[in-house]
């Protein structure tokens, strides 16, 4: 294991934290991660002037923070969705056949959180933590198109390097097509990825009216054809009209 990262020797001090689920002081903590008690005792003091850790004054041992418990809350609350969506994305499946797959986003990329592998003969290479940049995914046009506008704006001026020659690479073309996801409330990306294969993607929306992430059909360009079927389209829109009511998404509408 590599310790020799600032970031991995903070990051294995909250998890050793997490794991004992008790106090530890700094001689048990440097002994476990193998590195000096000085370095351990200097990451402990930034973590806990930022609220990650918190440290008893009568024992000078630490036990995890405040903000570490938030930002566990909010996983919790984001791999939630994934079981409550598991049912919908089933039953997608198994009427269109193809892999569906949910995912989350951060600035520059898609993220996939699940995926429901399909009943296609064309296997798609996906997984969870798989990514991809927004402009070259039917997913990450759906982020640009109902996310936040800086981040939209920020892609929109940055360069678009291409995955295929297919790829949208102009920003121009990419506004406009945003503004058409954004009319429809769906997006695709024929080929844009990947050679020969496709993705319809609908937006998955949170109880507060912000954007989740999204929920998308990919399969093989001729099971999803850059003309889709609208019975596929209207599927993939109910599903994840379904998933966001079970986030409170419309509650008293």
């Amino acid at each position: 294991m590599n310790t020799s990262s600032t970031s991995v020797i903070s990051l294995r001090i909250l998890e050793l934290l997490a794991e004992r689920n008790a106090e530890c002081g700094v001689t048990h903590l440097a002994e476990a991660l193998g590195v000096p008690k000085a370095r351990v005792h200097r990451h402990l003091t930034a973590l806990r002037q930022e609220g990650y850790v918190v440290q008893n004054p009568r024992t000078s041992r630490y036990r995890i923070g405040w903000r570490l418990f938030l930002l566990g809350q909010k996983l919790v609350k984001q791999f939630d969705v994934v079981g409550l969506a598991r049912p919908v994305m089933e039953e997608l499946r198994d009427a269109v056949g193809q892999t569906i797959v949910i995912s989350s986003f951060t600035e520059t990329d898609v993220v996939v959180l699940d995926v429901m592998r399909g009943r296609s003969p064309l296997e798609i290479l996906l997984h969870p933590g798989t990514q991809f940049k927004l402009h070259s995914v039917a997913q990450g046009k759906i982020a640009l198109a109902f996310g936040a506008k800086d981040r939209r704006d920020a892609v929109l001026e940055g360069p678009l390097d291409a995955c295929t020659p297919h790829t949208i690479t102009d920003a121009m073309r990419l506004s406009h097509e945003l503004a058409l996801v954004r009319e429809r409330g769906w997006a695709d990306a024929p080929e844009e990825v990947f050679l020969g294969v496709n993705a319809l993607a609908a937006p998955i929306v949170q109880d507060d009216g912000t954007l989740f992430g999204t929920l998308a059909i990919v399969g093989s360009i001729h099971y999803l054809p850059a003309h889709p079927n609208p019975q596929t389209v209207a599927a993939l829109t109910d599903a994840a009209r379904r998933i966001s009511r079970l986030l409170g998404s419309g509650r008293g509408n």
